[in-house]
């Protein structure tokens, strides 16, 4: 995967990923600012900005109408590591989609009506995904038993829609200028453009941005170490019982995320690990199970959980849910097991890396940790150095009883 980087004198960090034979231009804009730089009354920020950016700029009134005519599609993403927005226009509409997202960084339209626009929007998200939907508060229960200190402890949504609904002009203004600013982002261009004519256009349409900002250190609390299970009982919107339980693992940066990876698709990842085998075909304590890792940039997250069968108890499925890990952290699994897996995981990576958006995504993403180097940027590489020594030692450092966070849920009674 080719790319050219530079730095603008206002501190934009531009990539460049020529795809020479490419009729479309792809513009990714990654801004260092996610649910873990919100204040912990003022949760959801990120996510209610991620609305906002479509409400208007300084000469642009209506974003999406102009990406239409343009022949584009666009959308982003907030999480609680960063902010990301992404364009993809043919080739000879590349200069719309520099003026698109210049005009945003340079100055959004910021007015009560589309404030209390978008507030009602992510407001009514907020009861559909989590009040209206089963699981819907699955992160603020997991998260809040893994967290005391840290602000991972509050999903990208926000702990509250109140936050949101308390939210003014000026907090949002103050939050804009705070973050998204060019020393605070990062831009990377895929398609058939040359690196001359990319650096030009990047110059021309962002460089004369004077937002002066600093860039975001990512200084957050120390969580310190569990050392004791912790365990939440509650109700949910779903027919049966279940259990999930979280372990907290290192951040990306260590480059145990490799590990981990495989570690949780190899245990539960598919109908033929042995988290489906042993626990819903051979002994049917569970309906269905599944197990999976999350990257994060401070930490991750590594979740496994079960759908009771009726007239198990939640105390016993939470049992043979940590003993099959305790077996697999002893003893790893097989060479054909692992060979098998590790060929499907490298397979579905290399083709998301066909799609010009995951790429440009990808690029910006490990630019903005620091780790845009060939050795490391090398996915595919890193997971097939992984063998069964390193997928024990992973466990045994982070898949233990003290470190278990516990979920019961109950079905709700109307």
């Amino acid at each position: 995967m080719g790319y050219v980087r530079l730095t603008l004198a206002n501190g934009l960090r531009v990539i460049h990923h020529p795809v020479p034979k490419s009729n479309t231009v792809t513009l990714n804009i990654l801004y260092n600012v996610g649910a873990r730089d919100e204040a912990p009354e003022k949760t959801g920020f990120a996510h209610l900005f991620e609305h906002l950016m479509f409400g208007g700029s300084a000469h642009i009134p209506e974003y999406d109408k102009v990406v239409e005519w343009a022949g584009g599609s666009n959308n982003a993403y907030t999480n609680n590591d960063f902010t990301n927005y992404y364009i993809s226009v043919p080739l000879e509409n590349a200069e719309t989609a520099f003026w698109l997202e210049s005009d945003r960084m340079l100055g959004l339209d910021f007015s009560e009506k589309s404030l209390n626009i978008q507030k009602g929007v992510v407001i009514e998200e907020f009861k559909q995904r989590c009040h209206n939907a089963p699981f819907g508060m699955l992160w603020h229960h997991l998260r809040s038993l893994a967290y005391r200190h840290h602000p991972y402890r509050w999903p990208t949504i926000g702990l509250t829609p109140d936050h949101i609904e308390d939210a003014t002009l000026e907090d949002v203004r103050a939050f804009y200028e705070h973050y998204y600013h060019p020393n605070n982002a990062i831009v990377c261009i895929s398609g058939a453009l040359s690196e001359s004519e990319v650096f030009e256009k990047t110059e021309k349409w962002f460089g004369s941005i004077d937002r002066a900002g600093k860039r975001n250190l990512n200084l957050y609390p120390t969580e310190p170490e569990q050392k004791a299970r912790r365990i939440l009982e509650t109700t949910d919107l779903l027919p049966q019982n279940a259990v999930f339980i979280a372990f907290r693992t290192p951040g990306v940066r260590t480059l145990d995320w490799p590990v981990a990876s495989l570690f949780a698709e190899l245990f539960g990842g598919t109908e033929t690990a042995p988290l489906y085998l042993e626990l819903v075909k051979e002994k049917g304590i569970f309906t269905s199970a599944e197990s999976f890792y999350m990257k994060g940039l401070s930490e991750g997250m590594f979740v496994v959980y079960g759908i009771l069968s009726d007239s198990v108890k939640h105390e016993t499925a939470e049992k043979e849910l940590f003993d099959l890990l305790d077996k697999h952290k002893k003893h790893g699994f097989t060479d054909a097991h692992l060979d098998r897996v590790k060929n499907q995981v490298i397979t579905r990576l290399l083709f998301e890396e066909t799609n010009h958006m995951n790429r440009v995504q990808k690029l910006c993403y490990f630019e903005n940790i620091g780790l845009l180097q060939d050795d490391v940027f090398d996915e595919a590489g890193m997971l097939r150095k992984v063998n069964n020594m390193d997928l024990k030692n992973w466990a045994s450092n982070y898949l233990n009883h003290e470190q278990m966070n516990v979920v019961y849920y109950s079905p709700k009674i109307s």
